[in-house]
C-alpha cells in the first residue's frame, strides 16, 4: 500500500468511528510529526515508506482513541459523563475493588474527595468507561496508559467491574474489543497488563484474553490485606 492509500485508510477509519482528521505531509523540516488538534503532519522527507504506517497509527491513535467509542454485544466503552457518579460508587465504594485494582480504600460515600475524583475521571480521555447498552447504567472502567519504556506502540491496560457485575463475562467483553479494535485497525503493538499475585480472577481473565505471562516484580504493590506483594506481569501482541 502506497503512502496516499495509506492515508485515506486511516482517514476513512477515523470517519467511520465519528472524528474527521486532515493528514497532511511536510518536506524539508527537521520534525518527523506533530498534532495540532485534529491535523495530522508528517514529514515525507524524514520518515521511511516502510515505516510510514507505524508514524501515522501512532498519531491517528493520539487523536482517535480518545475520542473512540466502541459497542458490542451488551456493552458501550464511552468517556466518562458527570451523571455517571452514582454508578461508579459500586465498585469504587467496594473494598475487594478497590484493594484489586491500586490498593487503595474504598468510599465510604459519595463526598467531596469522591466528586473530585470523578472530575479527575472526566479529565481521563484514555479512561472508557464500561456501560450496559440497554440501560447505559456504568458498571466498569477500563484505563488505558501510553507505556513510555517500550519501543513499540504500547498500552498498559487496567480494568474493574462492580461485584454485582462480576463473573458475567463483561470484562472479557470490554477487554476483547479494546483489543481487537486497537490491534486490527490502529496499529498497535502490545498491550501489557498486570495484577497482584493473589488475584487469580485477574489472572484467569489475562489468561482468556490471550495474554503471555512474562513475570513478576518483587514487592512492587502494595495490598493493605498482604502488605508488600509481587505483581505479575502479561502481554499481548499484535
Amino acid at each position: 500500500m502506497n503512502t496516499n492509500d495509506t492515508i485515506q485508510k486511516y482517514v476513512a477509519l477515523c470517519r467511520n468511528h465519528g472524528v474527521d482528521i486532515h493528514i497532511a505531509l511536510s518536506h524539508g523540516d527537521s520534525c518527523k510529526q506533530k498534532i495540532e488538534e485534529t491535523t495530522i503532519t508528517l514529514n515525507a522527507d524524514i520518515i521511511p515508506e516502510s515505516e510510514f504506517e507505524a508514524y501515522l497509527a501512532y498519531n491517528v491513535r493520539k487523536v482517535l482513541v480518545p475520542q473512540l467509542v466502541l459497542t458490542t454485544e451488551r456493552l458501550i466503552l464511552r468517556r466518562f459523563q458527570q451523571t455517571d457518579a452514582k454508578d461508579c460508587f459500586g465498585f469504587l465504594g467496594d473494598k475487594q475493588c478497590c484493594y484489586n485494582d491500586g490498593g487503595y480504600e474504598p468510599f465510604d460515600e459519595m463526598d467531596e474527595e469522591y466528586y473530585a475524583l470523578m472530575d479527575r475521571f472526566a479529565n481521563q480521555p484514555m479512561r472508557k468507561m464500561i456501560a450496559l447498552q440497554s440501560t447505559d447504567k456504568v458498571i466498569g472502567t477500563v484505563n488505558l496508559m501510553e507505556a513510555n519504556d517500550r519501543v513499540v506502540g504500547t498500552y498498559e491496560i487496567g480494568y474493574v467491574i462492580s461485584p454485582d457485575y462480576q463473573r458475567k463475562g463483561y470484562a472479557f467483553e470490554a477487554v476483547s474489543a479494546l483489543c481487537r479494535s486497537l490491534f486490527d485497525e490502529l496499529h498497535l503493538d502490545m498491550f501489557i497488563a498486570g495484577a497482584i499475585e493473589n488475584n487469580q480472577t485477574s489472572h484467569r481473565l489475562l489468561n482468556k484474553l490471550g495474554f503471555q505471562y512474562k513475570g513478576r516484580k518483587t514487592k512492587s504493590f502494595y495490598h493493605p490485606e498482604y502488605g508488600a506483594t509481587d505483581l505479575l506481569y502479561y502481554v499481548k501482541e499484535r
